[in-house]
């Protein structure tokens, strides 16, 4: 069962990896060329546009790694009917939500950035990493779903490869929007190759998928999805949010701070992120009441790997905390205590993650809500209440939220079984 788990895992985080690296490597280099208040302007359009694609691939990533797992043993019709409903559905939501942004990128800017005339400008480009990253992680989920990983991981090598050095001159000859436009390259450029990958792999009609079909695939999928919609609008509007009120307290050199630091919490999440992804198809194919056994063995079994591998990347950031801050230029050197916090934080959120995914396994999705609840007012509360400060108190108010979420999720399911 770990030599299952690992060497799945091990493919999927070559795939994660690769990609995450450029984009990881492309923060930094940012950091370096723009000034802080820049760089700050940058992260807070990233996050804003993360924060709408959340609430996509959030609410349907999960639910579409289950579905295709589902039917990828049957007949390869009802395989490629899913799929291109899966696509279908994920790029008219992102439209909708495109043109929304483009509506209201004068008030948001308005509203929560400081009216930076700059950052209306950086959320039309903002639309296309919104669009790009939906198709991107759409076909992620399928791969993920089909359980493809080594084919997966090649394609991710290869975008990233075709895609570093387009980033890299975008963002020396034309600094903060080249920078955004580079990201909805190198997202476009996954895609492509992705898709390329995947035609070999599933083989597509000419024929097209049946309204029928789609409205019926989409409307099972929202049914299944909607109380996690709930749970990730909360969470990915909190988390937004708290990162304003340190733009509106302190400005955006502050956030670049805190959003530099919080780079390396992502690294954790890669490697972690790539078992807990893999255990999913794993624990959608052992639901029935006569394999409780052998879901227990896989949840344990995943708890115990993720958490001792987390425990040894925050240990290692810890330490090297100020190190690694100095990366980003001396003015961020200041940041070490909310890099050594964000740390212990990946821990709580690797193994939260984990009971998400048993919960969307178990379909007991709208206790994933009621949970997320929980912990957001715990943490918002924290936060207005002032017991909070700065971006030492936003690291900590992330921190509590993980620990919460995750006490939560073990509770009740203890409580259920």
């Amino acid at each position: 069962m770990i030599k299952k788990i690992l060497a799945s895992s091990f493919w999927l985080l070559i795939g994660n990896s690769i990609g995450r690296l450029s984009m990881f490597l492309t923060n930094i280099i940012v950091a370096r060329v723009l000034s802080q208040d820049s760089f700050g302007e940058f992260s807070m359009i990233r996050n804003t546009i993360s924060m709408i694609e959340g609430i996509v691939s959030g609410t349907l990533g999960s639910p579409s790694i289950k579905r295709v797992s589902e039917v990828s043993n049957s007949n390869q019709e009802q395989l490629n009917m899913v799929i291109k409903s899966l696509f279908i559905l994920n790029l008219v939501i992102s439209s909708i939500l495109a043109i929304l942004i483009f509506i209201l990128a004068p008030y948001i800017s308005e509203a929560f950035f400081l009216g930076q005339e700059g950052m209306i400008q950086g959320l039309y480009i903002g639309i296309t990493i919104l669009v790009t990253t939906t198709l991107s992680g759409t076909i992620q989920n399928i791969f993920i779903g089909i359980e493809k990983y080594q084919q997966l991981a090649k394609a991710s090598i290869y975008a990233s490869l075709i895609s570093f050095p387009l980033v890299l001159l975008l963002i020396n000859y034309f600094g903060l929007y080249g920078a955004l436009f580079g990201v909805a390259i190198y997202f476009f450029l996954d895609f492509t190759v992705k898709y390329w990958q995947l035609k070999k792999i599933v083989v597509f009609s000419n024929a097209s998928a049946k309204l029928s079909f789609i409205v019926k695939e989409s409307k099972k999928l929202l049914m299944f999805s909607y109380p996690l919609l709930s749970s990730i609008i909360m969470t990915s509007i909190s988390f937004w949010y708290a990162r304003v009120m340190i733009v509106e307290l302190n400005g955006f050199s502050s956030i670049a701070i805190f959003d530099a630091a919080f780079q390396w919490l992502t690294i954790i999440m890669i490697i972690t992120g790539a078992t807990t992804s893999v255990v999913l198809p794993m624990f959608s194919k052992n639901t029935k009441k006569n394999q409780e056994k052998e879901f227990n063995k896989i949840l344990s079994l995943n708890l115990f790997v993720n958490f001792i591998i987390a425990i040894l990347f925050a240990g290692t950031f810890i330490f090297f905390s100020k190190e690694i801050m100095i990366l980003y230029g001396k003015d961020y050197i200041q940041g070490y205590q909310v890099l050594q916090i964000l740390s212990i934080t990946a821990i709580f959120l690797s193994l939260s993650s984990i009971m998400n995914k048993v919960y969307i396994s178990k379909s007991k999705t709208k206790e994933v809500a009621i949970i997320t609840f929980i912990s957001i007012s715990i943490m918002l509360l924290l936060l207005k209440s002032e017991l909070l400060n700065g971006i030492i108190g936003l690291a900590y108010s992330f921190m509590i939220f993980y620990l919460v979420n995750f006490l939560l999720y073990v509770i009740l399911y203890k409580v259920n079984k």
